[in-house]
């Protein structure tokens, strides 16, 4: 008879064994990261918060983000695209600001399911391709069975100044308070069996930075399985200009660092 070991961490399905837990471990990547930002309509962004989180101001970030050389991941990677919010958590004993992501899309199925379910990561599919550069642009766009939701691009871009670089360098490695929110419905009908606000410890250390200006398009579309998420986001006013930070670097996730807020 099969039985869980109270000293180990298992992921589905747990029946071929756990591996011994691991505080310390760190999972890392290298990242080129494309983050979209604009002010909009506080009030419809503070629809999207759960109980115990606050908008810290009315501002949605998009980000795509290329990772490679996952040492979780036998050295492999895969894509992202992350729709988040600056928010407060106001528990009745954490008290803690960073972001909360509405959405994330990823284009491979082992970072999703693991975390999804240890923390509270809102994980889903979608095709989306690499990065391209053409004529001064550089461009990308996501689709689910081959209907395309986003297009995201970045033009006019302009290194980082030389000391602005050298101060984030000298700083080290960036900290980030990721949030989350697992979720995990009744087998039976309506309800939760897990419903619960996550701290998702994240950090990430730049080799090298550009901005310029952005352009982001939602395509809502009936067929899409994710137009309900689509039109809402699409919905969202613009109010002037779609600003871009790109970074080159390495990022730190410890996931097993993570805990329940309160």
């Amino acid at each position: 008879m099969f039985k869980f070991e109270e000293d180990k961490t298992y992921s589905m399905p747990p029946f071929f064994g756990g591996t011994v837990f691991d505080a310390n471990f760190t999972a890392t990547a290298n990242t080129l990261a494309l983050n979209f930002t604009f002010s909009t309509d506080g009030k419809e962004l503070d629809k999207f918060l759960p109980k115990g989180f606050e908008l810290l101001k009315p501002e949605l970030t998009i980000s795509l983000s290329q990772l490679r050389g996952c040492n979780w991941f036998v050295g492999g990677g895969y894509n992202l695209i992350q729709v988040q919010v600056p928010a407060r958590f106001n528990g009745k004993h954490d008290k803690l600001e960073g972001v909360f992501p509405l959405v994330i899309w990823e284009n491979n199925t082992i970072p999703i399911t693991g975390g999804r379910e240890q923390s509270g990561q809102p994980k889903i599919f979608a095709d989306i391709e690499d990065l391209h550069a053409y004529d001064g642009r550089y461009f990308t766009n996501a689709s689910i069975f081959g209907e395309t939701f986003i297009r995201l691009e970045m033009s006019e871009t302009k290194l980082w100044e030389k000391g602005k670089l050298e101060k984030t360098k000298a700083a080290g490695p960036i900290p980030n308070n990721v949030f989350g929110w697992r979720y995990i419905p009744n087998v039976n009908g309506p309800g939760a069996a897990l419903n619960e606000p996550i701290l998702y410890p994240q950090s990430i250390t730049i080799m090298s930075g550009w901005y310029g200006k952005g352009a982001v398009e939602w395509i809502a579309n009936e067929k899409n399985v994710y137009n309900h998420i689509i039109k809402q986001l699409a919905d969202l006013p613009v109010y002037g200009n779609v600003s871009v930070n790109s970074v080159n670097g390495t990022v730190f996730m410890n996931a097993l660092k993570g805990r329940i807020l309160r």
